[in-house]
């Protein structure tokens, strides 16, 4: 196995290699997870796929192994908003199981009710806050004690949202974008804090990509010229490979220098801060 401290950035530029990297994904059962599992699979990382529904985990554990039938991923039973305790265990039993986490992926997240603030009831907000900011703190915490611990140089990836600027913010949707922007200040705090036992900390804030959180969105006939007008791109985002590019360059060691950085990748639709309401 390689030195984790060895960076294997190439001469001309290209990516390096990902076939010794063990990465842990949240939220992995359908949606952006499951693409950013198979995306990194592809490149050669173990994979621990984490989520709350074990069935589809199993779907997609058997087209994980079709990928690498001789490397063998694992499947996680894991509720973000868990205490502290059964997270720790659960992060524990993976990293015993295959040896380390290099890179952790905090893609698990809710939206939420869209609702004004003032008739949003205080148990959605705590829904959500615990979902995509507390989950995010606990989970990274306990990867973050380990990676520093072996002394390996990890990748924690935090998946936020354009809801969380300034430029993408929309009526009803304050619990959601409060906490993405919260966690990009996290995300900040925490690249500050590790950058000296070279664990690297960024967050991608999404736009509009085909999710289970947006499904009822692109059933509705008239999205895409939606975002022929407002997109510059002329497009929504496409899974893969739109952000499971990105996921898998923050992952490997050619971003070994990127660290506190919140990649917005919405093919240019919050430049401008056009308001596409979240009751569509």
């Amino acid at each position: 196995m390689k030195n984790s401290n060895t960076m294997t950035i190439a001469a001309d530029g290209a990516l390096s290699d990902l076939s010794q990297k063990v990465v842990l994904v949240t939220g992995s059962s359908s949606g952006l997870g499951r693409d950013f599992c198979i995306a990194l699979a592809r490149q050669g990382c173990q994979v621990i796929a984490a989520a709350r529904r074990t069935n589809r985990l199993q779907v997609l554990l058997e087209e994980l192994t079709s990928l690498q039938p001789h490397r063998p991923h694992l499947l996680l039973p894991l509720d973000v908003t868990a205490p502290e305790p059964d997270i720790d265990a659960a992060v524990e039993k993976s990293w015993q199981a295959l040896g380390r986490i290099d890179v952790l992926v905090n893609n698990a997240g809710v939206r939420g009710e869209v609702k004004m603030s003032l008739d949003l009831d205080s148990g959605e907000w705590s829904k959500v806050m615990t979902t995509n900011l507390q989950g995010v703190w606990l989970m990274s915490k306990a990867v973050g004690r380990r990676m520093r611990a072996a002394k390996i140089s990890g990748s924690i990836i935090n998946i936020s949202s354009t809801s969380s600027l300034e430029r993408g913010l929309l009526v009803g949707n304050a619990a959601y974008a409060s906490s993405k922007a919260a966690l990009n200040q996290l995300t900040k705090v925490m690249a500050l804090e590790l950058g000296k036992f070279k664990i690297r900390v960024n967050a991608v804030a999404s736009g509009i990509f085909k999710s289970e959180i947006t499904d009822e969105l692109f059933q509705k006939p008239w999205v895409h010229k939606v975002a022929e007008k407002l997109v510059p791109m002329q497009r929504w985002g496409l899974a893969n490979p739109d952000m499971t590019s990105l996921i898998v360059l923050l992952a490997s060691d050619s971003s070994a220098y990127v660290s506190g950085t919140i990649f917005i990748v919405d093919g240019g639709y919050s430049i401008a801060g056009m308001l596409l309401q979240s009751s569509l």
